[in-house]
């Protein structure tokens, strides 16, 4: 059976995030769907469902980025911004 990115985003919002990694992780991966890579991004930023990881975080983010995600791309905006270091 197909993953279904909706289903994903649905188990997502309520919180059942192991369930919501294993439909995020092939449509992320293999079908490269900038929305799936985005929400898996968040998982990993938050360390929701799987070990905090910011790298990788970042990583899935520029991949969405690319297609143009506007929220991958601020995601990623607010990260570089917020590790500047001012002078």
């Amino acid at each position: 059976m197909q993953p279904c990115l909706e289903d994903a985003i649905t188990l997502y919002q309520e919180n059942r995030f192991t369930e919501a990694y294993e439909l995020f992780y092939p449509l992320a991966t293999y079908d490269r769907d900038p929305e799936a890579q985005y929400y898996l991004g968040l998982m990993y930023f938050e360390g929701d469902g799987v070990e905090r990881d910011i790298t990788q975080a970042q990583q899935l983010w520029k991949k969405a980025a690319r297609s143009r995600h506007r929220d991958a791309a601020y995601r990623l905006s607010e990260i570089i911004t917020s590790t500047k270091t001012m002078f």
